[in-house]
């Protein structure tokens, strides 16, 4: 079974506590719980042992034809002009930035699957099963979680690469939602198994 990581939303406006969106709460949350830092562990070994990665981030091109939610939330983003592709606050953060030769799908809503390529991307690389970290615990990871165990992959949650506005929306997901979507485990715990 080949295991994909997605590491989904890990953005400059996203995961500071300065970011646009960050500024919420959500960077203060993803700072304080080491989501990048865990992150950066897992890729590293992912690139180690040469398995597959994606990233996926919000981003929209000037006249946001790439939006496709109707939600409040992404209303917002037009009205302000936020994530706009090739600004700082869409860039992937410096500590999960992607190297030449690995795919960033952009998306404009919370799941990623929607009005993308994602799905062919995840099939060239033999995905059967998908390992998430993302901000937000709530929309993206679980947006996603929900999406694809449908679609009939199993997926993998790490808990410490996830972030969410606050502790209680975090908790909630990660205890309440994720696990009817799949197996929800640490990094540390899901790096001592064998290679996938």
């Amino acid at each position: 079974m080949t295991d994909v990581l997605l590491l989904m939303d890990l953005q400059e406006g996203i995961c500071r506590s300065d970011g646009v969106i960050g500024a919420g709460g959500m960077g203060h949350q993803a700072e304080e719980r080491g989501v990048l830092d865990a992150a950066r562990r897992v890729l590293t070994r992912f690139r180690e042992r040469d398995l597959p990665r994606v990233f996926v981030r919000v981003a929209f091109d000037p006249a946001f034809h790439r939006l496709s939610s109707a939600s409040p939330r992404f209303a917002m983003f037009r009205e302000r002009g936020l994530m706009l592709d090739g600004s700082d606050e869409a860039r992937i953060c410096t500590e999960v930035a992607p190297e030449p030769g690995e795919p960033v799908v952009s998306k404009g809503c919370v799941i990623p699957f929607i009005g993308t390529n994602l799905s062919s991307v995840l099939a060239r690389r033999g995905a059967r099963r998908l390992v998430l970290g993302g901000v937000a615990t709530n929309m993206v990871v679980e947006g996603t979680a929900r999406y694809a165990a449908d679609a009939g992959y199993e997926v993998v949650v790490l808990e410490d690469l996830c972030a969410s506005a606050t502790a209680q929306d975090h908790t909630h997901s990660i205890t309440r939602i994720l696990p009817s979507f799949g197996e929800v485990v640490d990094s540390a715990e899901y790096l001592s198994r064998p290679a996938q």
